[in-house]
């Protein structure tokens, strides 16, 4: 009994794909994923939503529906008749996004045009002067250039932010240092909080009120609770992932593989599965029928995400023990997971760096296990073939 519980523990993201999808009325989607380059192209229509996964994606045609999207590179010059959520290295959106763009990724570059709203997370961030913002730019990045009209308000986070064109609302913003430069016009309020004086150049218009903010300086209290309550997180799920490993050996070694073999794949599905799934369970949360179904699925949502710092740990320690020798016994895979998930707790713990670090676990160890499925399979099928006595398989 056990032993199917934890196999089934195993493919829950699988799980709650298919039960909300199947389940939801309204859900219409076109899932496509690769190790290379996904290209849609210019004369495609797609009339579904699209969920992309690959090293490279290329969107040339026209979207009716959400784009949800993850990989290195990703580009859109066609057009979204919809919303689009992106997470890569580089992201490019040269075309049309007709509602709202969520973007993270290093660098970010918007020189075609978002009718909503923009929140974008990035190392450097570049709103050309060819880019339509329609209402709030919402950001968190290190550098920031804003040089095209926001329709409404900007808010955000980030060590040098630049500001050169219009803004028809307020800007509130935490920096290190602030542009203003003397082709920009803010109709209404300034808000900035810096140790800095703001670089406000002569000719630049503010219509409202402009007001500097000193930040607070606060001497980080952690309760003694709080301190336990990680100590007993940590041994329960360092437990719960020794049994897993226990009794699944097989499967947890193709979990840890897949991160390693196919990295942006697993960030991908991991993406995916992250963001789509809270949609669709609030779309079946519409119906009374659906009701039941939306919370078996953030159920099984839930445990995806408690178990991939199960999956990102052992890919951890797989990786620094495979350096020295094979890991093959579930003993060198329990000794694995536990080194690897003990340096995964470290690391969450410094500052600035732990939420960060909890994205791309959840991340990658949600997109592992989808993936393992699938190489689960593929060992098996290769294994029931005949073979001869060297072991070569027999066509």
């Amino acid at each position: 009994m056990a032993n199917k519980i934890l196999r089934g523990l195993a493919v829950i993201p699988i799980l709650v794909l298919l039960i909300i999808m199947a389940a939801t009325p309204a859900w219409a989607a076109d899932l496509r994923g690769s190790d290379d380059t996904i290209v849609i192209g210019s004369g495609e229509v797609i009339d579904d939503d699209l969920y992309l996964a690959a090293n490279r994606v290329v969107i040339n045609g026209t979207v009716n529906g959400d784009v949800l999207c993850a990989g290195d590179t990703i580009t859109v010059d066609g057009k979204i008749n919809g919303s689009i959520m992106a997470i890569g290295s580089t992201i490019n959106i040269d075309g049309q996004v007709t509602r709202s763009a969520r973007v993270a990724g290093g660098n970010i570059n918007i020189r075609g045009s978002v009718g909503g709203d923009l929140v974008v997370a990035g190392s450097q961030v570049d709103l050309t002067s060819s880019a339509e913002i329609g209402r709030d730019l919402v950001f968190a990045a290190d550098t920031i250039d804003v040089e095209t009209l926001i329709g409404s308000d900007i808010q955000g986070y980030g060590s040098k932010v630049n500001l050169s064109d219009g803004v028809i609302g307020n800007v509130k913003v935490g920096v290190e240092r602030l542009t203003i430069a003397n082709t920009a016009n803010i109709q209404g309020n300034l808000i900035y909080t810096s140790e800095n004086e703001a670089n406000i150049e002569p000719g630049a218009q503010i219509g409202g009120t402009v007001s500097h903010k000193i930040p607070e300086v606060r001497e980080p209290i952690i309760p003694k609770i709080g301190v336990w309550g990680r100590v007993i997180a940590f041994l329960m799920t360092l437990i719960t992932g020794i049994v897993i490993i226990l009794i699944v050996p097989r499967r947890s070694k193709a979990v840890a593989a897949s991160i390693r073999r196919k990295p942006l794949l697993s960030l991908g599905w991991g993406a995916i599965l992250l963001f789509a799934t809270p949609i669709a369970a609030i779309v079946t949360f519409i119906t009374v029928i659906g009701v039941p179904i939306g919370v078996i699925g953030l159920a099984l949502y839930g445990i995806a995400i408690y178990l991939s710092q199960i999956a990102v740990g052992l890919f951890i320690g797989y990786l620094i023990i495979s350096s020295f020798g094979k890991v093959e016994s579930r003993g060198v895979l329990v000794g694995a997971f536990t080194l690897g998930f003990a340096l995964l707790t470290l690391i969450k713990l410094i500052p600035f760096v732990g939420f960060p670090i909890w994205l791309a676990t959840v991340l990658f160890g949600i997109g592992a296990m989808i993936i393992s499925q699938k190489m689960i399979k593929e060992e098996t099928q290769v294994e029931s073939l005949p073979v001869n006595e060297n072991k070569q398989i027999v066509a």
